[in-house]
Order: C-alpha cells, then structure tokens, then sequence
C-alpha cells in the first residue's frame, strides 16, 4: 500500500512538471482576454455587470504562472454611469483540470444612461512587460424603466450637487445645495475645498447653530445619511453654459477609538446651468433687476419750502430678487437743485427661496433758486421671472413751491415774476451785476497807495509763510506701511466681534465671523479683492510677499478649522486657543510682510 502512494504521488509529481515544463513553450496568444456581462440588452437604468477576465488556455495537466503584478488600462465607458469597480479575487493562483485558468479579474458595475446602442472600447491588462487587450463589446440598451434612479459612482459614500432650477434668465436665482451621500454612520469630513465660479455671484444661506439637518434617502435599495455642506443662492451673471465645479472632499472612514480608519478623497459631479438673455425691448428705467413681487415707496418730507432748505425724499424698493446688487435710482431734479449722494438702508434676507427684503435710499436735495417746479414721474422698471416679462413701478409727478429764502442773494430763472436784472457768473454763483456807481476824483494816483503798499510786501510774506509751511510739514509717509497698519487695526476691530461671539458662547457665530474677519484682513493688507480669495489665491499671496512656509500653513489651518466648524462639533476651549492663535498669525504677518 505504501509503495502504490508512492507510486501514485511520483506520478503526480512528473504530471506537473511536465505542464510546467510545456507552459515554457506556450505562445503569447495562448493569454486572452475574456469578457463577461449580465446582461448585454439591459434597460435605461438598470444595473449590470461587465467583467475582464485575463485566462491562460488550458492544454490539459495543471500549471502555474509568476509575474511581478498586473496593470490595466481602462476605456472610456461614454454612455455608462459607473456605481462600482474594481479587481476581484480570481482564486487560487495554481490552475486546475478543467477549463481556462484565471490571472486577473476587473468589473464594473454600471447603469446605461441612454436608449441605443454603446460600444465599449478594449480593456487591456499587462503582465511582465506584455500588453493583452480585449476586443470592443457593444450593449444594446432598451428603454428601461423611466422612473430608475441613477446610482451615484461609489455606492457607500459620494457627493452631490444639486440645483433647485439648470436652466435660467441672466439675473435669476436657484439653490444650490452640497451634499454629502453616506452608507456609513462613523464618517467625518477632515478638509474640502469650494472652488470659485465665474460668471455667478453667490451668497451663502446660513444655517442654524448646529448646522443644517441630516435626513435619510433611500437610492437602489440602499439606505444612505444625507449630509448637506453646504447651500447658497447663485445669480447668472453671463449668458450661455455656466458650469459649477465639484466640489473635493477628504473622509475618515471607520476612524473609533482603536482605529483611525480609512481615509479617503472623493468629488462631486459637475453640474452645468443654461442662462438665458433678457428679452429685447427693456424699459429705459430698467436697471438689471430680475425676481418677483417688487413695490415701490416714495415719499417727500414737504412740498414748499424755501431756498437753502433741505428737501429729504425716500425710495424704497423691496421684493425677492438679487436686492444686493440694486444701484441707486437716479432722481430728475432741474438743475437749480443741489442733490446728494443717497444714503442707503438695506433689511435683506437670505433663504432657500433666494434673497428678499428691501433696499431704502435716502437723497438729501438743497433748491437753490425760488419759484414753482415741476419733478416728473418716477419710474423703476424690473424683469418679473413669474411673468417673463418687464414690470414698470411709478411714483406720480410732484409741484415743489420753493419760497425766496431770508438769505437768498441770487434769482431765479424759473419765476416770471420776479425782477429780471442781468446776472453774471461769478464763482460758479450767479449775482446781480451791481448798478450803484462809485466815482473816484480825478487826479488820484496808485503810487504810495494803500493798494501800492499792500501789493509791494504782500509777495515776500507768502514767499515767507510758504517756506515756513514746507519746513514744517511732515515727511511723507511711507503709504505701505500706513496701509499696513490700517489693515491689522481693522482686523483687530473686526475680531473684536469674534470675541463678543465667543464670550456668549455663540461658536458657529465665532467661526463665521473670525472668517471673514481674516479674509478682510487679507483683502485690505495686500490690496486683493475678497471675491477672488480662493484657497489657490491665498497661498500665493502670502508667498508673494515672503510670509514664511509654517506661518502660510498656520493661517491656512484656521481658515479650514472655520470651515469645518459647521459640519464638525468643536470645543468651547478650543475657539478661545483658535481665537489667541489668530491674533499671533495677524501679528507676524505684520512683522514679516514685504
């Protein structure tokens, strides 16, 4: 019995050797690639798996393949929403009697995006410095079923971005919302980054003290935590396709006390909004506003007053629209009228629903001249998006009565009725030319004057008092360092309130302010607009002027500490060491800035 084992397993033995010693001899063709799908007629939606499967054929005996790893190249899946992919376990290395051994697996699972037909490109995998591709493989897509959601590119954790309207009039809003899809509970954001988009003007809806609310969705049968980042409101500011960059996210997870998890980077889709132009024949009061439900108040403080006076006169506007960016209107006043700039009042609000409120402008107007006058009607014109078309609000046409003032020296060119002398310009003032004549007698002479005198010690007195002035005028200022330090005592002022945040224990107001207050901070140190402070823009500024490496970092690490304390809960004790840590950033900044 023992001699026939011994047989039996010397006769195993030279089996496979012999099949090792014949796959010395096999062809690189005797390698394919095989193809595997579940489903090759699927429907819009529907899921599949498509697999690439790299064999050995098989002559019969067992054999055994080395090689120092295996690479691929993937084709482009156009027409394919990619939920799942990667390498799966092909088994035992060591082959068996029957069929073809397995080197190497990788599969996709996938949804098709549109009815028709989509070829796949080859798949390639490479081995020991050979290359063995597929060859092209064609699905021929029906129309599935219309009401499949499309499974997002990882199937445990992914972001979104979603925009409450694509298609929109130059000037109209829509919501933006960031979020972040989990599968997992123990997840945590450890850094993001919110590119800049041109061609929009944003404003960030805030959320309450402890963030905005997770909900639960359920996508292909899986249960998912909704986690919004973020949401603001944007306003199309061109024509044409305006695409918003995703957004990039770093996870920790699975992190627990015994493990600090895994750590990965994911990033959102893209998503593109079409904007439309306004419609052509827009009102000549039209000054770019589009929203909903405006109203016009006006109002003046009196209708008879007398030169000199002061006449206040109120406009407020209020509706659902970018009320932000509302200018000024432009009063018609006759020109013997002075008018000041306005003063502006704003109560705005920001929500989901876009930006509502209203906006008051205050003119302050000085009738120099008497008489009675007419002030046309007032019209302010809008682009109503409920409509799609142009809304003209108008405050009625006003008598002013202005009475000659108890200083009055001039007259007025509107009242017929008053006596009609001729006036000359004087000074930019109007007078009366005198009619009152002074007569000097003959034979009086300049010389020894008053006038003479005057006119001869008078020059080197100036001279005198010009050289004295000079003397004693301080040097000019370096304006570099006055900008310096302006900007560090504003930054001061402004995290003035960081601390008022911080002494109520209001943090989420804390971080929201200590941000800007550093981002204003930077925009009036080195003369940079805070619309264009990305976190690319940044970091170039600071190099620019030779701020060192570690105190670049520590001014970074704020900045995203800020940023996460609306997603992440963070101690109270540790905002007081972010607030000092703040302080000494700004102070070498000071010191070091070239």
């Amino acid at each position: 019995m023992k001699n026939w084992l011994n047989i039996t397993f010397s006769k195993y033995i030279l089996g496979v050797l012999f099949s090792l010693a014949s796959f010395q001899n096999f062809a690189q063709g005797d390698i394919y690639v095989d193809i595997e799908c579940s489903n090759q007629y699927p429907g819009v939606g529907e899921q599949i798996k498509i697999s690439y499967i790299l064999k050995l054929k098989m002559k019969g005996g067992m054999a055994s393949i080395s090689h120092s790893g295996i690479k691929i190249k993937k084709p482009a899946m156009t027409g394919l929403n990619i939920t799942q992919e990667g390498s799966e376990s092909t088994g035992f290395s060591f082959g068996s009697m029957g069929g073809d051994m397995k080197l190497s697996k990788y599969s996709f699972i996938a949804q098709p995006t549109k009815k028709g037909t989509i070829k796949i490109d080859p798949f390639t995998f490479y081995m020991n410095g050979e290359s063995y591709t597929s060859d092209s493989y064609t699905l021929n897509v029906g129309e599935g079923d219309p009401k499949a959601k499309i499974v997002p590119t990882n199937s445990n954790y992914f972001l979104r971005i979603d925009i409450s309207k694509s298609d929109l009039y130059i000037g109209e809003h829509a919501l933006v919302t960031y979020k972040l899809y989990s599968h997992y509970s123990n997840i945590s954001i450890t850094n993001y980054d919110f590119p800049m988009t041109n061609g929009l003007w944003k404003e960030e809806i805030k959320s309450g003290a402890n963030g905005w609310p997770q909900t639960q969705e359920t996508i292909g049968g899986k249960a998912y935590l909704v986690i919004p980042l973020k949401k603001e409101i944007i306003y199309a500011q061109k024509t044409g396709k305006v695409e918003i960059p995703g957004i990039t996210v770093d996870l920790n997870i699975g992190g627990g006390f015994f493990s600090q998890g895994t750590k990965e980077t994911i990033k959102s889709n893209s998503p593109t909004i079409n904007v439309k132009p306004l419609p052509v024949g827009a009102p000549k009061s039209f000054d770019n506003q589009v929203g909903k439900n405006y109203k016009l108040e006006m109002s003046y403080s009196t209708n008879q007053l007398k030169t000199g006076e002061a006449l206040d006169v109120k406009i407020k506007i209020k509706g659902v629209g970018n009320i932000k960016k509302m200018n000024p209107p432009v009063l018609e006043f006759p020109t013997d009228f002075e008018v000041f700039d306005a003063e502006v009042q704003d109560n705005i609000k920001i929500s989901t629903s876009g930006t509502s409120g209203s906006k008051e402008f205050s003119y302050l107007v000085i009738p120099r001249h008497h008489g009675t006058f007419e002030i046309p009607e007032f019209n302010y014109s809008y682009f109503d998006i409920s409509t799609k078309s142009y809304k003209t609000l108008s405050f009625p046409a006003q008598t002013l009565e202005i009475a000659k003032g108890d200083n009055e020296s001039i007259a007025s060119t509107n009242n017929f009725n008053t006596n009609k002398e001729e006036v000359e310009v004087l000074n930019n003032e109007i007078r009366h030319i005198s009619t009152k004549t002074k007569l000097e007698k003959s034979g009086t002479y300049f010389f020894k004057s008053s006038s003479f005198w005057m006119g001869l010690t008078l020059p080197p007195l100036l001279i005198l008092s010009a050289f004295i002035f000079i003397g004693l005028k301080p040097k000019e200022r370096d304006e570099s360092k006055v900008a310096m330090k302006n900007a560090s005592k504003k930054a001061f002022k402004t995290l003035a309130a960081a601390d008022a945040c911080l002494k109520s224990k209001d943090d989420l107001g804390f971080y929201e302010a200590l941000y800007k207050g550093m981002l204003q901070y930077l925009s009036n140190k080195f003369v940079v607009p805070t619309s264009s402070l990305t976190k690319e823009n940044i970091k170039q500024t600071l190099i620019d002027h030779a701020i060192p490496e570690t105190l670049t970092q520590d001014f970074m690490s704020v900045l995203d500490e800020c940023e996460m304390a609306r997603f992440a809960p963070i101690t109270h004790s540790g905002a007081h060491q972010t607030m000092d840590k703040t302080k000494s950033i700004i102070q070498n900044i000071e010191k070091n800035a070239k």
